[in-house]
């Protein structure tokens, strides 16, 4: 546990936001293995809704309107698909949030990837 949390709060931002879109998505597959219709299954989407929360609420405004305005649509979706699979007990949901999720998360990574290329470059 102290390693996980010193990880976590030496990691570069980037690396913050993958982790959290990789465990938003562990705890879905985990939703699905346990099946949406029961408690263990539920409280797995708990657990992704928060991140997916968290990531919403952490978006700045400041820094691109324009952006954090799509992302935080994308996020309440995930949000509302999350929720409508446990109300409905349709596991529906919990795909199409972790499509979104996946191609969110493959997008940081692709800026990640873009940010250290440039930083080799300019060195």
């Amino acid at each position: 546990d102290s390693y996980m949390a010193a990880s976590v709060e030496t990691a570069p931002p980037l690396k913050i936001v993958r982790m959290l879109y990789e465990g938003a998505i562990r705890f879905i597959s985990r939703a699905e293995d346990a099946g949406i219709e029961t408690p263990e299954g539920s409280a797995w989407v708990g657990r992704a809704d928060a991140i997916i929360k968290e990531l919403r609420i952490s978006l700045d405004p400041n820094r691109d309107a324009e952006v954090c305005e799509q992302l935080g649509g994308l996020y309440l979706f995930c949000e509302e698909e999350l929720a409508r699979a446990v109300q409905e007990k349709d596991e529906a949901g919990l795909t199409n949030a972790c499509e979104i999720l996946g191609i969110l998360k493959d997008a940081w990574l692709e800026a990640g990837s873009v940010t250290t290329q440039l930083g080799e470059s300019a060195a």
